[in-house]
């Protein structure tokens, strides 16, 4: 009589297509070596020595996974059982995580390659770039797609059920809970975003030596050579589903129970539908209850290199940039923009805080610190660094609708009044359209929310501030046509939709709203240690 082997440990093997949603810049620790592709780039992309291509490396997906891990549960027990521990603290000894993780190399979309921008540090005061602050960067267009090796180590079969679960909840952001996730620079700035689009998962039981042969006999090429299939599972607890109930397990109740997918963090989220246009004058009498007519469509310059098609007749066009199209598919679309309206929703608050603060009597350094505390700074009184920003635009925002427009400029001489000879200029447009944009705050407060508030009535009534090239002639003016922020604090959460706060005094929105206003006005005006929550 033969005894049934003892259960012993057991392996996941995990595989899966993260896909960028948005522009991405992931830095290289050194210079990129001899087989990169250098071009004119200051700040070049991480790229494999072998091969020099694009990728990101496992250290930095790992670190994605593990904040979003420690951010849900709040439990630094079940971060290092997953990730392990490097003995930072002298009370916690070093130990070795469950979860293994390979570099992802990228894989850019059929016809896209590699993009070079220029980046610059704007100075807040004036407006203008400051001197010498001129950058170029390599970009990895958004639709490119990671494709990543994860492994799981489960002791015994007894401990599977607690380590999936753990697994679940730290992929959550990648499967677009919450905020999501983002890699690399500028990703309050709406760089970065990324996304699982599929998955697959094969169990190997080692208890046995057929199983542990199977898995240990595969070199590192074949293991690699494991891509999800086009049909692959688009959650990870379907996949793990799959190849549980292939074993003769029946994972679902028993990983919905443990899985903890709700996000304890207190954080909110303002979604402003926005319309290149501006509103049509008032008619005369007393205002009108709501913003009265559409937003009559002005044109919009990011500038850009004009397409292969047109570089011939055009000098400058209006950016496009692939994007997600689908779970597979990627198409071309014009942009709102990332940094410029990251920047111009800035601008705004920068000035609506220095206006309120001056109204209110409160010292100008205080608005600038409080500002500062929340859309990041270069330096701030107690720090010699840059301070980050707690105001994160989620992506960049994509324009539909609206169409091209071709405009041609000339130079006049403002002495005969005629067009100087060789001053003709072609610039391919974009007039009209709207955009989504989503706009992320940690741990925000009434006052930043009264602040939220100011820049929407700006927006949804008579901007001054405008995005892009050509404002002096009308371009780029931008109108709030929907706002709306909604305040998360674990499981509950309460919006408001601020349109209906700005245009009907009487609803409840109002004076939610108000409340916010005054609390924006305590943070600029109290002084001393009862100055409150920044």
């Amino acid at each position: 009589m033969t005894s049934s082997p003892r259960p012993g440990p057991v392996v996941w093997e995990i595989a899966a297509h993260l896909r960028l949603e948005s522009d991405t810049h992931v830095g290289a620790a050194r210079n990129p070596g001899d087989r990169a592709v250098r071009g004119d780039a200051d700040l070049h992309l991480d790229r494999d020595p072998r091969t020099g291509r694009p990728r990101v490396r496992a250290t930095t997906l790992a670190g994605i996974m593990r904040h979003e891990l420690a951010a849900r549960t709040g439990d630094p027990d079940r971060v290092r059982a997953l990730f392990g521990s490097f003995g930072a603290h002298r009370d916690v000894p070093p130990s070795t995580g469950a979860l293994d993780l390979d570099d992802a190399r990228a894989v850019l979309p059929e016809g896209a390659a590699v993009a070079v921008r220029t980046g610059t540090r704007v100075d807040p005061a004036t407006g203008t770039v400051h001197p010498g602050r001129v950058w170029r960067w390599e970009v990895l267009p958004a639709g490119t797609l990671l494709t990543a090796h994860l492994r799981l180590r489960c002791p015994s079969p007894a401990d599977e059920p607690r380590l999936l679960a753990l697994l679940l909840t730290a992929v959550a952001a990648l499967e677009g809970h919450g905020p999501g996730a983002r890699l690399g620079a500028r990703t309050g700035r709406g760089f970065g975003a990324v996304a699982a689009v599929r998955w697959t998962a094969s169990r190997h039981d080692l208890s046995g030596e057929d199983g542990w042969l199977a898995y240990h006999g595969r070199t590192w090429a074949q293991r690699w050579a494991a891509e999800p299939p086009a049909d692959a599972a688009t959650r990870l607890a379907r996949a793990l589903d799959r190849e549980l109930r292939a074993h003769g397990r029946h994972p679902a109740a028993d990983l919905a129970a443990r899985t903890d997918t709700g996000d304890r963090r207190h954080r909110a989220e303002l979604r402003l539908t926005l319309a290149v246009g501006e509103r049509p004058a008032p008619p005369p009498g007393p205002p009108p209850g709501r913003a009265q007519g559409d937003p009559r469509p002005v044109p919009l310059m990011l500038g850009d290199l004009p397409a292969a098609d047109r570089a011939g007749e055009a000098d400058r066009a209006h950016r496009h940039r692939p994007v997600p199209d689908g779970p597979d598919g990627v198409r071309t679309a014009p942009l709102l923009g990332d940094t410029a309206l990251y920047s111009l929703l800035k601008r705004i608050g920068a000035r609506l805080v220095r206006d309120a603060a001056e109204r209110w009597g409160a010292p100008p350094e205080r608005g600038r610190d409080w500002h500062a505390h929340w859309w990041g700074a270069d330096t701030t009184p107690a720090a010699s660094g840059p301070a980050p920003s707690r105001v994160r635009l989620r992506s960049a925002s994509v324009l539909s609708g609206g169409a091209p427009l071709t405009t041609t400029r000339l130079t006049v001489d403002a002495l005969f009044g005629d067009a100087v000879d060789g001053h003709l200029f072609t610039a391919d447009l974009y007039c009209g359209g709207t955009a989504e944009a989503v706009l992320d705050i940690s741990e925000p407060d009434g006052a930043v929310l009264g602040l939220l508030t100011l820049i929407v009535r700006e927006l949804a009534t008579v901007p001054f501030e405008t995005l892009g090239a050509g404002t002096g002639g009308g371009n780029g003016r931008l109108t709030a046509t929907r706002a709306r922020v909604s305040v998360r604090t674990g499981g509950s959460a309460h919006a408001v939709d601020l349109i209906t706060a700005l245009f009907d005094p009487g609803s409840g929105e109002a004076a939610t709203a108000r409340g916010w206003l005054e609390a924006l006005r305590t943070a600029l005006t109290a002084t001393g240690p009862g100055e409150g929550d920044r």
